[in-house]
């Protein structure tokens, strides 16, 4: 998608049909009913930033500057972050199993992103895509962990559609702003429209069914899964996009998913 059209465009675009796609499957249902306050409509608006703002509009920015195969490597620890998110905003309890883990991530990370060169770290040559990644991680996190404290009051599927049309209206006046005059949808190629439209329905369903699960998981537990993300996103890049995967890659992606085996274990 990012061959034709702009970052923040393709985050406005699939945001704002995922919003009526959500809207939709909510229906009237009672139990996504929500009670509107000034407190409620103000968490929306900073989950529409940190969630899809900044969590999947800079995404798409630091994606088109490195590889599929890094990002998804980073991405490798999410889970980590998102257990030490936890135990800073939710005091969930971290065992000397979990810092450990953590710590191997976080080296594991650090070589990915120095590309195994200390040449790297020497002269600050970092990819500046690697870095926005690594940020919007966090962000993620506290999307996550927020969204779980919002939904002791309302549903999974309630918290995800008004986050999404919010995320959706800043993602709009982002893209207007920075991005004006960058696209042509006439020159929009068919597989760009394909990717987006496998985004905005999948990704779409694919976000409530993860709120839905950090409702019911806790978002630790939730967090685990997203380890399938960076095996399958490295198996398409290898097989679809030619990208090479270099003894960096192998080394730093090892490390970070023995982290999280060693910080996820039970």
């Amino acid at each position: 998608a990012l061959q034709s059209i702009p970052p923040l465009t393709i985050g406005a675009i699939r945001l704002t049909i995922g919003s009526c796609l959500l809207r939709l499957y909510m229906g009237r249902n009672p139990a996504h009913q929500v009670r509107w306050g000034p407190h409620l409509i103000g968490s929306f608006a900073l989950l529409g930033i940190v969630g899809y703002l900044v969590g999947v509009g800079c995404s798409y920015y630091g994606l088109r500057l490195t590889t599929v195969t890094n990002a998804a490597l980073l991405n490798a620890a999410a889970p980590v972050s998102l257990a030490l998110l936890s135990f800073i905003f939710l005091r969930e309890r971290l065992s000397t199993r979990a810092l450990a883990g953590i710590v191997l991530s976080v080296i594991g990370v650090g070589i990915i992103i120095t590309r195994g060169s200390l040449d790297v770290v020497a002269h600050s040559q970092y990819n500046l895509g690697d870095l926005i990644l690594l940020a919007t991680q966090v962000s993620w996190g506290v999307y996550t962990i927020y969204g779980r404290h919002l939904m002791l009051s309302i549903s999974p599927l309630a918290a995800t559609t008004y986050t999404y049309v919010a995320g959706a209206g800043w993602l709009i006046i982002a893209s207007l702003i920075l991005e004006w005059g960058q696209w042509n949808p006439a020159d929009t190629s068919l597989s760009s429209w394909i990717a987006i439209a496998y985004q905005t329905v999948f990704g779409t369903f694919a976000h409530f069914w993860f709120y839905d699960a950090v409702s019911t998981l806790g978002p630790s537990r939730a967090g685990i899964f997203l380890n399938l993300v960076p095996v399958m996103a490295i198996g398409i890049a290898y097989f679809f996009l030619h990208e090479t995967i270099t003894l960096p890659h192998l080394i730093g992606g090892a490390v970070v998913i023995s982290g999280i085996v060693v910080a996820t274990r039970r």
